[in-house]
């Protein structure tokens, strides 16, 4: 299911490369060729621009050559009015013109057509400016003024026929610039609709991966439920063989030690009467009147003084011992058969009562214990949880190292539906490959130089699991220790869970 997970990532960010890809094709494509259009259509408007101004040209030289004939046959200063505005405006014309002609992008009209044109314009000007001077200082002869006239005309053709030529070259480059732009309106529309077939393509090839993968997805899920399902079922089949078979140990344990009672009962008793018995000889002995440094019974008040009470002693001791782990069996068992209560607790003042009931120990260790934080509140069975904190609160104190200041935190948060208690020492540490072997029942780690029976621990796990958590150790085994308790937040709800 992973490497189909990573096989589904893999084609997806494929087919978005790909779409991607198109886009900046298309992104790229489309300023490409709109730059091209804005320039086709730059300078389509700009030879129509210079049509225009020469089109004026042409109308400027035309309004002072019909200025001057007007002048010339009623000889009267207003009918020189259209032949001053064309000498103001001529020059603004000419500038105007090779300003356009320098807009177009690459040398679309021959600038010798514009210099022809000026250049003949300006004869046709010095023409006018020359008749009306003549004009001006008296009348010429008839032949002069056919002269100047049949001049005049030539130059003015002339102008008008270079006109032409640059209006044709002006038309031709409109003419081109459209088809241009239309050739660039055409592929970009194509390479467009060729994106955007990619894209739809593609769109449609994720869309049909991606069903398949929701249906092989639902496919996995409806497994998953059915596996699911006979988990559930084999889980809750071995639960209840295990609670069975925890049951009948607890029982089993009860029972046992119960009947174990019964016979070191009686070898207590025996004990005392040999006790008592040792005595009586002893005493016998004593009055007897025998001589204590006789060599022959030497070995009589040897046995009387040393060896028979030693032994007791030694019997007496191992009967005590195994008298206490009778006695905590019991307990284990009957804290494994007995029926929790949950109920709401205030877990800060639950761990501050098992403080105080221990405040003596952590006195006589030189420690100090702090409660870091605010506790998460819980609802679980008290008497378990005090047993928790306590076995944890005088397991910290009891392993503290002497070769500096005691030190015992308790923190608490939550995570999801658990709460977790952190009870934390600066004691000499649990090592590494004891970190599960401190939880089996009878066994103890590192230097057996304190008081234990190795029970403590593991009742406190076996308590621990049954409130729907655990116990676990983290310590590098020189600098102190960390013991992590988690258990249901709600431990009603989780029973209630447990028996539906």
């Amino acid at each position: 299911m992973f490497l189909k997970s990573r096989r589904f990532v893999g084609y997806n960010l494929v087919f978005l490369g790909f779409g991607v890809f198109a886009l900046l094709i298309m992104v790229v494509t489309s300023v490409l060729y709109s730059n091209r259009t804005q320039t086709y259509a730059a300078d389509a408007l700009t030879a129509a621009r210079l049509d225009a101004l020469i089109l004026k040209y042409q109308s400027d030289l035309v309004d002072a050559e019909t200025s001057l004939r007007g002048y010339q046959l009623v000889r009267r200063d207003e009918y020189l009015a259209p032949y001053r505005d064309a000498l103001a405006e001529i020059p603004a014309d000419t500038s105007a013109i090779r300003d356009n002609i320098a807009r177009f992008s690459r040398q679309e009209i021959d600038p010798k057509l514009i210099d022809d044109l000026l250049r003949l314009g300006e004869t046709k000007l010095a023409l006018v400016r020359k008749n009306l001077d003549d004009l001006r200082v008296g009348d010429p002869d008839t032949a002069s003024m056919m002269a100047d006239s049949d001049r005049g005309k030539a130059a003015m053709d002339a102008v008008r026929a270079k006109v032409d030529e640059v209006q044709q070259a002006a038309k031709d480059v409109r003419r081109r610039q459209a088809g241009n732009m239309r050739e660039a309106a055409s592929t970009l529309t194509t390479l467009i609709a060729l994106g955007v077939g990619m894209i739809v393509t593609l769109t449609v090839a994720a869309a049909l991966f991606i069903l398949r993968h929701m249906r092989e997805l639902d496919q996995a899920r409806e497994a998953l439920v059915e596996i699911n399902m006979n988990l559930e079922e084999r889980v809750r089949s071995r639960t209840e063989g295990v609670l069975r078979a925890n049951d009948e140990l607890q029982r089993y344990a009860y029972i046992v030690s119960h009947d174990l009672r019964a016979p070191l009962v009686n070898i207590m008793g025996f004990v005392s009467e040999l006790e008592t018995s040792t005595g009586i000889l002893k005493q016998h002995v004593e009055n007897s009147g025998v001589d204590r440094d006789d060599p022959a019974l030497a070995a009589v008040f040897e046995a009387t003084d040393v060896d028979i009470p030693e032994a007791l002693g030694f019997i007496r001791s191992s009967m005590n011992r195994m008298d206490n782990l009778i006695s905590e069996i019991l307990k284990l068992s009957r804290a494994g058969r007995r029926i929790l209560e949950p109920s709401p607790i205030k877990t800060a003042e639950l761990v501050q009562t098992c403080i105080d009931a221990i405040r003596q120990r952590f006195d006589d260790a030189g420690a100090t214990v702090t409660i870091q934080g605010a506790l998460p509140n819980i609802v679980t069975d008290r008497a378990a949880m005090e047993q928790i904190f306590s076995n944890l609160l005088d397991n910290a104190a009891k392993y503290l190292s002497g070769g500096r200041p005691g030190r015992i935190e308790v923190r608490g948060k939550t995570r999801g539906g658990y709460a977790l208690f952190e009870i934390e020492d600066n004691g000499r540490g649990v090592a590494p490959a004891d970190h599960e072997r401190i939880f089996d029942l009878f066994r103890r780690a590192g230097v057996q130089d304190r008081p234990g029976d190795g029970i403590g621990l593991a009742h406190t796990r076996a308590q621990a699991r049954r409130l729907g958590g655990d116990v676990t150790v983290k310590s590098d085994g020189s600098s102190g220790t960390v013991f992590t308790v988690t258990i249901a937040r709600d431990l009603g709800a989780l029973l209630r869970s447990e028996t539906t």
